[in-house]
């Protein structure tokens, strides 16, 4: 029997993590290869996307060797490991969220553009979330919001059709920006932790 196949078997981890403090690669190294799949698999199904999972494993790997003199006070490295994960993922789709929902001056068409299979997962319902935001924003900002954003006229234009000032209408825009990176930042969030709290109790 292998020594990683006695660590699995019988749950001694202890020494192993003791080990690790100490600076031991090889037993780093076994500590890798117990958790690296399952790990990958558990990211695989919140992310979609291969590659983020695989990134997400190697930095938290990274981040536990670069703080392994304290990794033998670790109770459960099961549970540890598994928490990581989850913020990691939460980090991940907190970056996601601010870059393509950042709601600059491009058109509304621009945000449904998307590259990886985790953008590719919720692409669908991005229009679908914008659009009820607009519905929570006030009937002015909203009046304000489509025109610029939807139909290209320019804040003297707006104004000059609402029979407002510039400024006024760059103040609706800049508090419709403001509510809706805040609607869409934490609808995608509390997604995602629903996503992990289901796949944690599978």
């Amino acid at each position: 029997m292998s020594h990683l196949e006695d660590y699995e078997n019988n749950g001694i981890e202890s020494d192993l993590l003791l080990r690790i403090s100490e600076g031991d690669k090889v037993a780093f190294s076994y500590l890798f290869d117990m958790y690296h799949n399952k790990m990958f698999r558990f990211l695989l199904k919140v992310t979609h996307s291969e590659s983020t999972s695989q990134d997400l494993v190697q930095d938290i790997f990274l981040k536990l060797w670069q703080n392994r003199e304290r990794i033998s006070e670790i109770d459960n490295i099961n549970a540890y490991l598994f928490r990581m994960a989850q913020n990691h993922a939460l980090n991940e789709m907190e970056r996601f969220t601010k870059r393509t929902l950042s709601l600059s001056e491009s058109h509304l068409e621009d945000y449904v553009t998307y590259s990886t299979p985790l953008e590719t997962l919720i692409s669908n319902e991005v229009k679908e979330k914008l659009t009820e935001a607009i519905k929570k924003l006030s009937p002015q900002q909203q009046r304000v919001f489509v025109l610029h954003k939807e139909e290209g006229y320019s804040y003297a234009e707006i104004a000059d059709r609402l029979n407002l000032s510039v400024s006024t209408i760059h103040n609706h825009m800049h508090q419709a920006l403001i509510k809706l990176r805040h609607y869409m930042a934490n609808t995608y969030t509390n997604l995602l932790l629903i996503s992990i709290t289901i796949l944690s109790c599978c």
